[in-house]
C-alpha cells in the first residue's frame, strides 16, 4: 500500500497538540465515514460525531502508542456515537433494516484499509490539474459518456477519452501502483462513486 499519507507523522504532531496536519489531511474522510453511518437523515450530525471522537482521541493520546491504535481508536468512537446517535433518533426500526445494529462489533480492520485508500484517494485526486478533475467529476459523479462529456466541453471525444486515460495514469504514479494496477483504480472510482459525491456535498472534495 502506498504512503500517500504520512500517519506516523500526523499522529506524532496531533499527540503534541499541532491538530493542523490531522485537519488537513484526514478529517475531511473522516467526516464522510460518519455521514456514511449516520445515514441521510442525521448525515448534519456527522461533525459533532468527528469532533467528539477527536476530543476523545486526544485525551486518550498518551495510552494510545502508535498511529494504527489511535486511528483505529477514533473510527471506533465515530461507529459507535453514530450507533447511539441512530437509535435516539428513534428510528430502531429503520435501523435493523439498514443491517447496522448487526454489527455488534464493528470490523476495524476493513473500517481502516477502507479509509485509509478513501484518505489516499482524496489527496491523489485533490492533487489533478482541474482538467483532469473535471473529466473525473463528468464521468464518474455524475456519469457521464465519452460522447457527452465531450459535447459538454466542446471537444472531441477522442480528447475525452487520452483525458481519462491521462487522469487515470496519474492517479496510479500518485497512489505509487504498478501500470497493470490501472484497473484497480477504476474499481476504486466506481467503488466510491457515493463516497465522492458525498465529499463534494461536504465541500471536503475539490472536484470542480
Amino acid at each position: 500500500m502506498c504512503n500517500v499519507f504520512n500517519y506516523d507523522h500526523i499522529y506524532k504532531s496531533f499527540r503534541s497538540g499541532k491538530l493542523e496536519p490531522f485537519y488537513e489531511n484526514l478529517y475531511p474522510g473522516l467526516l464522510v465515514y460518519a455521514s456514511r453511518q449516520l445515514g441521510d437523515e442525521l448525515s448534519y450530525l456527522a461533525e459533532d460525531c468527528v469532533q467528539d471522537a477527536v476530543m476523545d482521541s486526544f485525551n486518550e493520546r498518551h495510552r494510545l502508542g502508535n498511529s494504527m491504535a489511535w486511528y483505529s481508536y477514533m473510527l471506533k468512537s465515530i461507529f459507535h456515537s453514530s450507533v447511539s446517535l441512530v437509535r435516539k433518533n428513534n428510528s430502531r426500526n429503520n435501523y435493523l433494516d439498514s443491517g447496522v445494529a448487526e454489527q455488534a462489533t464493528p470490523d476495524l480492520d476493513v473500517a481502516i484499509l477502507e479509509q485509509e485508500a478513501l484518505d489516499m484517494l482524496y489527496q491523489a485526486i485533490e492533487t489533478l490539474p482541474q482538467k483532469y478533475r473535471v473529466i473525473l467529476r463528468m464521468s464518474f459523479v455524475e456519469g457521464l459518456r465519452n460522447a457527452e462529456i465531450a459535447k459538454r466541453l466542446g471537444i472531441a471525444e477522442i480528447t475525452v477519452k487520452k483525458q481519462k486515460a491521462q487522469m487515470l495514469a496519474m492517479l496510479r504514479d500518485k497512489l505509487q501502483l504498478p501500470p497493470h494496477y490501472i484497473f484497480l483504480i477504476i474499481k476504486l472510482l466506481h467503488l466510491y462513486t457515493i463516497i465522492i459525491c458525498d465529499m463534494v456535498e461536504h465541500r471536503c472534495l475539490n472536484i470542480s
